[in-house]
This record gives structure tokens, sequence and C-alpha cells, in this order.
């Protein structure tokens, strides 16, 4: 089986801020074969969507999916899209969708329905990527506000970018998660948590009391993860951490990526 590329996302924002293709060249360097950033980047660097598409094929590194939310497309229309597309970006990543209510997640459920067809149009996959208030139940119900937005979306036309992290946070086995939407997966964050706060058993944790850690060193299923991702062939694995532990921005990534490299290397054979 193929080893899943390994991507980065965040951690070392402010260098991106500073010098934005300096940086995306030591990512590479470090060994990373793609990157995940925010669908208007362009704008901030002064640069056409088929501009930033070049410059960043000659850093060598894979643009992984565009971030966005649902109000961006509100904003942009069917123009967000397109210009992920050329970005050369491969998933349009939409975050952040509120949960109020199980008609709130039909309604989310139809747009991205929308959304998901134009961007296959397009040659993008859309994709939702979760944090932990997905996992909350809807109220007089067992279903989940994740489980509901996959059960009324077409599976060919919105994916899902399991945060496996936010998942644990929440209270739920990401590895059950992954296998039972095994089929929708396109992106795995690979992150880590130190522990668990009160509440999170019940989707309810303080989320600004999350404590992160690097990939690996920590409660979250990593090295299943990793191992999933190899059987069902998950083509992405993105290094994330929301906030710094003790280590630096660098020595963070590098300890992550070297973690999460060894895992994949023991698969092997």
């Amino acid at each position: 089986m193929d080893r899943p590329n390994i991507g980065l996302i965040g951690i070392v924002q402010d260098d991106l801020e500073a010098d934005f293709w300096a940086t995306l060249g030591r990512i590479s360097n470090l060994g990373f074969a793609g990157v995940e950033v925010d669908a208007r980047v362009f704008e901030r660097l002064g640069l056409s969507p088929k501009a930033f598409a070049e410059r960043l094929s000659g850093v060598g590194i894979e643009l992984v999916a565009a971030h966005c939310t649902k109000y961006s497309y509100f904003d942009f229309g069917d123009d967000l899209i397109r210009q992920a597309s050329e970005m050369g970006a491969r998933h349009l990543c939409i975050a952040w969708g509120p949960t109020e209510s199980a008609e709130q997640i039909a309604a989310d459920a139809e747009l991205y329905n929308k959304m998901g067809r134009r961007c296959r149009e397009l040659g993008l996959v859309l994709t939702y990527h979760n944090h932990d208030h997905e996992f909350a139940r809807i109220p007089d119900s067992r279903e989940r506000y994740l489980e509901a937005l996959m059960r009324q979306t077409d599976p060919q036309l919105l994916r899902l970018h399991l945060d496996i992290a936010w998942a644990t946070f929440a209270g739920v086995d990401p590895l059950a998660y992954a296998e039972l939407f095994s089929d929708r997966i396109a992106v795995l964050h690979m992150k880590d948590l130190q522990g668990l706060e009160s509440g999170c058993e019940e989707a309810c944790g303080e989320r600004d009391k999350a404590r992160f850690i690097e990939v690996g060193d920590g409660i979250v299923p990593c090295s299943e993860m990793a191992r999933f991702a190899v059987k069902v062939g998950v083509e992405w694995l993105v290094v994330e951490q929301d906030r710094p532990a003790d280590l630096s921005p660098w020595e963070s990534v590098e300890r992550s990526l070297s973690n999460l490299q060894s895992l994949l290397k023991s698969f092997e054979g």
C-alpha cells in the first residue's frame, strides 16, 4: 500500500505571515509534501489565484486544501470555488458550521451538496472539517450533528476532513468515526492532546482549555489512526497543533513530522 503524504497547517503561521514563500520553502525542505492555507491567501500576497499556483509550483509543494466557511461562500459565491481551483487546491475545506438545530444541519447539507456539485465540476473535492461541537447529540435524538450532516449529504459531493484531536476532545473515539465514514475520509488532521477537560465526554469541554501536544506524544490514538489511513488509502495526513506546548513552533513541527514518519515506517514490511 502507498504511504500517505504528510502535510502541514498552521503552527508556523507567524513565519508564514512574515515571509510566506521562504517559510513554504523551509516546510518543503523538512519533508512535508503539502500545506493547507486560507482560501483568500492569494489576496494578502497581492497575487491572482493563477499566479499563486505558479509560485507554489516553483516551491515544489502541493496545496492540499484551501480553507473557508460557509459564510465565505455567502460573500463570494461560486467565485470562491473557482479561485480555489485556480490556486491549485486539491480540496476546498469548510469548517465552523453551526450546530444550532436539526433544521440548521438540513439547510447546511443542502448548501454543501450545491457547493460540492460545483467543486466537482471544477476538479475540486469539497470537505468538511470538524471541531468538537459537531459531536454533540441533537436534542431529542441519539444522532450526533456530524452524523446527521453526513447522512444528508451526497457522499460524492462532500467528504470528511477529520480532525482526530477535536473528535477525541468531544469524547468520541476518532478511529470509530473514521471507520464509520471510511469511504468519505479525504484528509486526516493529525493532532494530539495532553489530556481531556471536564465536559468533554458530552462534547461540552471548554475549547479554550484544550491542551495540545506534538503528534504521537499525547492521548489521541495517532498510531491507530495512521495505521487506518494506510489500510484504507487516505491520501493526506496533515499535521496541526492549535496552540504550542513546550516547544518552539519549528521544534514542534519537526517533532510531529518525525513521530508521524516513524509511525508510518513501522507499518512497512
